[in-house]
């Protein structure tokens, strides 16, 4: 009987691997909306893979176990893809949502809420360590722009700069600080149209030529995560088809805030997402930023409980 058993099994055709699924193909970008919102690895490995969300936003899937969140700013409204790749249950979660406000900062549909007042925030799944220094490089993309502006807007998220309170501080400041230790030659890690690249292990802030990004990109940051903790962000403000003000003078016509931008993209490297909602677009993380609104370089209340949540006071 053992005989026979035996012979019937080698007999036996071998087995086949299952084909992976229909929106698992072999090249080329996969967009978020064909994909199912947990993804087996062993079905499809999507390590080293592009993958695009809401609002053309694109990210390479991490292959060092990590995870990454892109979040991008345009003239009408943001993006955010989320991608958390956890070895241990060899699974991949992608998130995605993207926030459209045609106007930019609508002042005439319903009065926004006083931002002094506004305590909403939304917080992103990581944050750095409380009382960690954020350690950041500059780079100026060719454009001849000094440091000032950006490094100005990174300030003003860190050290909680507002126009709420006469001394210009909400206090205490949350419990996490930035240094700025120079210029990078290598720019963001971001691609030229607007894709979370493969992390390189400095944090870099600046300005890049996205020409491959939709022409409402203003800028968009990156942040890579191990757990609950930032290993990683980096930040690139559009230097193709935008005009820019350091907020010295007059603001040109169609011109957007450096200051304002930056400190905006310095929440989502600090831990913070979009707060939507028309009422809500005197946030600094309100999800759009118009021409010359150089409202958001100040926190609202909102923004300061969102830090203070995330990292607790000094």
């Amino acid at each position: 009987a053992a005989a026979v058993a035996a012979a019937g099994l080698a007999g036996a055709a071998p087995a086949t691997a299952a084909a992976p699924p229909a929106w698992c193909v072999e090249r080329g970008p996969l967009a978020a909306r064909t994909m199912p919102h947990t993804i087996d690895i062993a079905e499809c490995d999507l390590r080293g893979r592009v993958v695009t969300g809401e609002g053309g936003l694109t990210a390479t899937v991490p292959r060092d176990g990590t995870s990454v969140a892109a979040h991008s700013l345009r003239t009408d409204g943001a993006a955010e893809l989320r991608i958390e790749v956890d070895d241990r249950a060899s699974q991949i979660v992608i998130s995605t949502r993207s926030v459209r406000a045609p106007h930019g900062r609508p002042r005439d549909v319903r009065a926004p809420l006083d931002a002094c007042k506004d305590g909403r925030y939304r917080a992103q799944p990581s944050k750095w360590p409380k009382g960690a220094t954020v350690e950041w490089r500059y780079h100026p993309g060719g454009t001849g722009r000094p440091d000032t502006t950006v490094a100005a807007g990174v300030s003003n998220a860190v050290n909680a700069h507002t126009d709420c309170r006469s001394d210009k501080q909400f206090n205490p400041p949350p419990n996490v600080y930035e240094k700025h230790i120079g210029e990078s030659a290598q720019p963001p890690n971001l691609t030229d149209g607007a894709a979370c690249g493969r992390r390189d292990g400095v944090n870099v802030f600046g300005w890049l030529a996205m020409a491959g990004a939709e022409e409402n990109v203003l800028a968009a940051t990156c942040s890579w995560f191990a757990g609950p903790t930032t290993v990683e962000t980096d930040m690139a403000l559009q230097t193709q088809g935008h005009e820019w003000w350091s907020g010295e003078g007059t603001c040109p016509q169609g011109a957007f805030a450096t200051t304002a931008v930056a400190t905006h993209e310095a929440g989502h490297v600090l831990g913070l997402s979009h707060v939507e909602g028309l009422g809500r677009s005197k946030l600094t993380m309100a999800p759009s930023i118009g021409p010359c609104d150089d409202g958001p370089s100040t926190l609202g209340k909102g923004d300061y409980d969102g830090l203070i949540a995330l990292y607790g006071a000094r």
